[in-house]
């Protein structure tokens, strides 16, 4: 493991690259860390050695312009950064980090530093995993409470976009939801600690975010089931009726629907439900559901059913990706946000417009996956409570193809909304065609109140690119 003072050679950055490997850090040969207009790129290995680097640098003269934290490297966009390259349609062509930055990677800083058993209460670093941190607790009989699809996500990076898990119910909360502090580190090396929840969706600009205390729960099981019903005419259904039923029942945890795209006159979809356990001998389920039979789990396929640790039944097994991984800059995500009173009409607008040829099945070939998600507090996150809001449905897009199909795609998506005044919002670090900015526009207000807490956590303005999504929304 390398320490603060330890910088990885150009060969090795070279290789750095975000999830599809089409976000990456490369470095100019015989680059050196201290060089002002240089990439550089340092892995602490604790706070402290972090805090050690950076007062270096400002005790040299050497302060970097800009600073940009990675962590899993799980983002398909980094909305605070204007990066290079943007735009190019070749799905292997690299977008770039532009080389003034200071690239300091926290999968070195992944222990969990304090657990209190009795506040339940645990303190990890930023660079830790939702899986690791998991499965660590899980031997003290312990658990998260909320876990998104997508474990390999580190806690402090997550919450930097707004991540959030599946469910009609609490759990269903932005995962920051489930913080008490978080500790920064600005470009000057001073350590500040976060108490404000409105702040935890922190979209990387107020510092590097080093250590957070988040509250767990006792260790738990989940069961899933999952029915199959013939046509979208059940959709409204389960919206209205059958989820709000469910989540009065204490054993509810969350759901899923995956509606499909290739039978355009039925849409037929599975409905996922995930209930906690007693045990993991727990194997009672339910043969139907509002007169949909259970589907049976098939030999060589990822199971429908079953029951196990929650932190293996949440992740999304029936993802392609999961099966094969893909070749790099062909796979993406996207995800679009909007209340779920409009949600049925949202949902058949979707569907019209992804009937109209056979783009949106070959690049969506596991369908369009819908979940609840409870509105929070938190200032930017893309699932606020605000206008009435209390409930959303997300649109999860698994998306295959180059970067122009893949765009291509989305532009219709939004037109579609927009063209039925439908509003929606984004997920951070994924996909959006129309830019952050604007598909996100309607937290400017929020935003402002953000930019205000920013500039006094980060005085050097080191850790926003004015030319970025961000930075628009921030002075709009």
């Amino acid at each position: 493991m390398q320490g603060a003072n330890e910088y990885m050679s150009p060969n090795e950055l070279q290789h750095e690259s975000n999830f599809n490997g089409t976000i990456f850090i490369k470095s100019s040969k015989g680059c050196s860390p201290l060089e002002r207009d240089k990439i550089s790129y340092i892995r602490p290995a604790s706070q402290s050695e972090l805090v050690d680097a950076i007062k270096r640098l400002n005790e040299l003269n050497r302060t970097p312009q800009k600073i940009v934290t990675v962590g899993a490297f799980s983002s398909f966009e980094f909305p605070q950064l204007n990066l290079v390259g943007q735009g190019d349609d070749q799905p292997d062509y690299p977008r770039k980090i532009n080389s003034k930055y200071l690239v300091i990677d926290m999968s070195g800083m992944n222990k969990i530093l304090h657990l209190d058993k009795i506040s339940l209460t645990v303190t990890v670093e930023a660079g830790i995993t939702y899986w690791e941190l998991a499965n660590q607790l899980r031997v003290k009989g312990l658990a998260v409470a909320n876990l998104s699809a997508y474990p390999e996500v580190t806690v402090g990076g997550g919450s930097g976009t707004g991540t959030h898990g599946s469910g009609y119910a609490f759990h269903g909360k932005n995962q920051a939801d489930q913080f008490i502090s978080m500790e920064v580190v600005n470009a000057r090396g001073e350590v500040q600690r976060i108490v404000d929840p409105r702040l935890f969706t922190h979209l990387g600009v107020l510092g590097v975010v080093t250590s957070i205390t988040m509250r767990c729960i006792p260790m738990f099981y989940l069961k899933q089931t999952c029915y199959e019903f013939p046509d979208l005419d059940t959709f409204d259904n389960l919206r209205i009726g059958a989820f709000r039923e469910l989540a009065d029942n204490e054993d509810f945890y969350s759901t899923m629907m995956r509606i499909d795209l290739v039978d355009k006159r039925h849409h037929p979809l599975k409905c996922y439900i995930r209930r906690v356990a007693t045990d993991a001998n727990d194997h009672e389920y339910q043969p139907t559901f509002l007169g949909a039979p259970l589907v049976k789990n098939e030999d060589g396929e990822e199971p429908f059913v079953f029951t196990g640790p929650y932190y293996d039944v949440l992740p999304d097994h029936t993802t392609a990706s999961r099966k094969k991984i893909p070749e790099p800059g062909t796979y993406h995500q996207a995800e679009y946000f909007v209340d779920n009173r409009l949600a049925s009409e949202a949902v058949h607008a979707f569907l019209s417009e992804a009937d109209k040829d056979h783009s949106f099945i070959e690049a969506l070939p596991t369908g369009l996956k819908c979940r609840f998600v409870s509105s929070d507090d938190q200032w930017m996150s893309p699932t606020a409570k605000i206008d009435g809001v209390a409930l959303y449905l997300a649109f999860q897009l698994s998306l295959y193809g180059s970067r122009a199909e893949i765009d291509s795609i989305l532009k219709r998506i939004e037109q579609c909304f927009s063209d039925r005044k439908i509003e929606f919002s984004c997920h951070w670090g994924k996909l959006c065609r129309q830019g952050h900015a604007t598909v996100n526009g309607k937290f400017k207000d929020r935003a402002k109140a953000m930019n205000v807490a920013r500039i006094q956590l980060d005085p050097d303005n080191a850790f926003l690119d004015v030319g970025s999504e961000l930075a628009k929304l921030f002075v709009s």
